[in-house]
């Protein structure tokens, strides 16, 4: 479940560079996968998606304010609350600026 909750988040990705925020979430967020091949294998994706979209500034600036916000503990509650603190989910699914 979580993994398709991430393809928000890697589709904010870039190939500008690996150090944006968009990429450093994505891969804090692997980094809360359950065991060591599963974080493999989400920051193998992380790698392939890379370069598909380009973030823009509010992007970013959003991806920034969620690192601040974003970690494992309260993601394995797996509560709204947490997911929406790591971009994994909307507060306002009808909010447009969360649903481009």
């Amino acid at each position: 479940m979580r993994r398709l909750l991430l393809a928000a988040v890697l589709g904010l990705l870039s190939g500008a560079g690996c150090n944006n925020a968009c990429y450093n979430l994505a891969k804090t967020i692997c980094q809360c996968e359950p065991t060591s091949n599963s974080i493999a294998v989400c920051n193998n994706q992380v790698a392939v998606r890379n370069g598909i979209a380009s973030p823009t500034s509010e992007d970013l600036q959003r991806c920034q304010n969620l690192l601040n916000v974003c970690d494992c503990r309260s993601l394995q509650s797996q509560s709204l609350a947490a997911k929406v603190s790591c971009g994994l989910a909307r507060e306002n699914p009808t909010d447009k600026a969360l649903n481009p």
